[in-house]
């Protein structure tokens, strides 16, 4: 059932409210969309939106992850992000023929989840009041957004599937690891299609290249999580993509 979101705007730490702050917003238009918004759960292998449906809402993921997909007809699904708590989704769009805007990606619930639903009406509204420098300062901060998302993939598709899954894991593991003795243990319960997805490669050469580095002790294997040892040298694999800004980080990407 659908409530109000509790406690976001008490929240001046999290990423969500810096990244708002980062794309020149006032704190009061930020409080105004965080009370305006509705928590909705969505239970593991949900789908909070498909591609082609209507995109008349931004959604903020509380707690979770989120799978945000790009399918194109028959072809092979590649997945463009894991989205956490303080992630948006929801935000990449296209026009259809009838002139409506719908989403161009689709998600699916990885773990169960909350999402807090922003009315893109709002915005809008919130726009209207803003004058000729906050705008050209939120236009700005966009562009730059942007010009990291294409230089990210256009860098990324330009790697071995081997250098992308080390990149794809030194990003998950700073997100989503947690660390001990041995390394950092990827608390991410995903399958080798998921890590095919995240490569864009066929599900066969990421598992060779997922049990090649688990004999090159770069990895190890407990249950379903994956751990990455010390010493592995893949710390600084996320930083071979540059970043746009302190708070345009990969996490927004979708």
């Amino acid at each position: 059932m659908a409530a109000e979101a509790p406690g976001l705007a008490d929240n001046h730490n999290s990423k969500f409210l810096l990244r708002l702050r980062w794309l020149g917003l006032p704190d009061a238009a930020i409080a105004e969309l965080v009370n305006d918004s509705i928590a909705v759960p969505y239970g593991k292998g949900c789908k909070p939106f498909i591609q082609g449906a209507p995109a008349d809402v931004l959604m903020l993921v509380l707690n979770g992850v989120i799978k945000v997909y790009c399918s194109h007809r028959k072809s092979r699904r590649f997945l463009v992000q894991l989205a956490g708590p303080g992630d948006l989704i929801g935000y990449s769009d296209f026009v259809d023929a009838r002139g409506k805007r719908g989403q161009i990606f689709e998600a699916e619930a990885l773990t169960n989840c909350s999402i807090a639903l922003i009315f893109r009406h709002r915005i809008a509204q919130l726009l209207q009041g803003f004058d000729n420098t906050a705008l050209l300062t939120l236009l700005e901060q966009s562009n730059t957004f942007w010009s990291w998302i294409t230089y990210r993939y256009a860098a990324l598709m330009s790697l071995s599937y081997r250098e992308r899954l080390e990149v794809v894991i030194s990003e998950i593991a700073s997100r989503f690891g947690i660390r001990d003795a041995r390394g950092v243990m990827l608390t991410l319960e995903l399958g080798h299609e998921e890590w095919a997805e995240l490569i864009g490669s066929s599900r066969p050469m990421a598992s060779r290249l997922l049990a090649d580095m688990v004999r090159a002790r770069i990895l190890s294997r407990e249950g379903k999580h994956y751990i990455v040892l010390n010493g592995a040298g893949l710390e600084s694999c996320r930083y071979l993509l540059p970043r746009a800004g302190a708070e345009a980080g990969a996490s927004m990407r979708a």
